[in-house]
């Protein structure tokens, strides 16, 4: 069975955002008839909702890591599939899921009773908790005590519900089961067991469906917040002493080198004056410059193949204004500890140090042996292509996105790929990340191996 195309609409204030719908082929439909009344009634709001609905969860991760680059936020249909993602380690956004209330069990009651007419005092109920369950029996005035309940708690838990009301149902000691989990209401129906799955109500789905957006909206904005680096030459030794000619040469260079790093994360460099620098980008490309913010910027580089000592600081603001005056807040802290530590100021009372990052470690020769022969293999399947994303390699390796990844990964630690400045999607989304193959930097003796 296809799923349901794309649902687009432009507006004109929000930012484009994609929205990943991930679940069982049913919860999935019903998430898309939900994005497509959400964005009825907003027609304005720039939001695409990207279904990857599955029929078993051996398929769940793949489905996810087809749909991972080109969301902002995911969307579950219930806590046990939120839960698995979350401890498989592929959820790579901010994520929601359609919660289990009181709507949902009063819905399913009612349906219940009007078309099986079955006993709503002697059912088992499992993933809502037992408070819930009084309390949804207690406002519609019907006795519980013979309600028998099996809270979710995890997925273990969710394992073990047709255990749970397969005894119940046999006993006769309830008329009904009411479950969430579908290869739950699978099973027991296959069984012959009296069962209904409680779903959510579509004003449930839609409150799942607003919560991702708002958490799209707040990753997006924090992406786009405006970050700027203040980078001086520390003018000491033989920088001092060397002729205005030389210190312009090692300006030059330094320029060079910011120049290179800075446009990995499509950020700009401006000169501000003798051996003063400074840099313009997002807080997203911050992140990126500073491995999340876990080690200072440039210095080891340019340290390492300049000899030169710099001092970095880094400010974050919501306008141009506020980021470069933290951002020169930052310099003169870190001037004061002659650029052993680059210091990050975002307008708080604290300020962040950042240590000078290590020198990158060669990979062995082993793995470099194993990525120049990835490199030779995705050259031989696209010989013209020295730019690719993710699909490129994946189908040029014929392997899935998520391995196509983890190869890229590979060759740019082994210096044989480098990552270029995102591109904005075409279709809109998160933009799609390419890579320039270097073949010229393999070594004739990794290929040996």
């Amino acid at each position: 069975m296809t799923e349901d195309r794309d649902l687009r609409v432009v507006g004109e204030r929000t930012p484009d955002m994609a929205i990943g719908l991930f679940g069982p082929r049913t919860a999935v439909r019903a998430m898309v008839a939900a994005g497509k009344a959400l964005l009825a009634r907003n027609p304005r709001r720039a939001v695409r909702f990207l279904p990857a609905g599955h029929t078993d969860m051996t398929e769940a991760a793949e489905r996810y890591a087809r749909l991972a680059d080109r969301i902002d936020a995911a969307v579950f249909p219930g806590p046990m599939h939120y839960d698995l993602a979350r401890e498989s380690g592929y959820l790579s956004v901010p994520a929601s899921y359609v919660r289990l209330s009181g709507a949902a069990l009063y819905s399913t009651l009612l349906r219940g009773r009007i078309h099986n007419q079955f006993d709503l005092t002697r059912i088992s109920i499992d993933s809502l908790s037992r408070e819930a369950v009084d309390e949804a029996y207690a406002e519609i005035e019907v006795p519980f005590g013979g309600v028998h309940c099996a809270p979710y708690t995890d997925p273990a838990s969710a394992v073990k519900f047709g255990a749970f009301h397969r005894p119940l149902l046999e006993s006769g000691a309830v008329t009904m089961a009411l479950t969430t989990i579908l290869s739950v209401e699978q099973e027991l129906r296959a069984d012959g067991y009296p069962v209904m799955r409680i779903q959510p109500t579509p004003a449930t789905v839609r409150e799942a469906l607003e919560t991702a957006v708002l958490l799209g909206r707040g990753t997006r904005l924090e992406g786009q917040q405006i970050a700027m680096l203040a980078v001086q030459m520390i003018a000491e030794g033989s920088l001092a002493s060397n002729t205005s000619y030389w210190q312009q040469e090692a300006a030059l260079s330094v320029h060079r080198m910011l120049l290179d790093e800075a446009r990995t994360v499509g950020a700009t460099v401006v000169r501000r004056g003798d051996g003063q620098f400074g840099i313009t980008t997002t807080y997203g490309g911050l992140d990126a410059l500073t491995s999340h913010l876990q080690h200072a910027p440039f210095v080891t580089a340019v340290r390492q193949q300049l000899g030169l000592p710099v001092a970095v600081g880094i400010g974050v603001g919501h306008t141009a204004r506020d980021a470069e005056a933290n951002a020169y807040a930052g310099l003169d802290s870190a001037l004061e500890r002659r650029g052993e530590m680059a210091v990050y100021v975002d307008g708080s009372e604290t300020q962040m140090l950042l240590s000078v990052s290590a020198p990158r470690e060669v990979p062995p020769a082993s793995e470099q042996s194993r990525a120049a022969q990835v490199l030779e293999r995705i050259l031989a399947a696209q010989p013209d292509a020295l730019v690719v994303d993710v699909e490129d390699v994946s189908a040029a390796l014929e392997v899935t996105d998520r391995t196509g990844r983890r190869m890229l990964k590979q060759l740019v630690e082994a210096g044989l790929a480098w990552p270029l400045p995102p591109q904005p999607s075409p279709g809109g989304g998160r933009p799609r990340l390419q890579f320039r193959l270097l073949p010229d930097k393999i070594a004739p003796e990794s290929l040996s191996g």
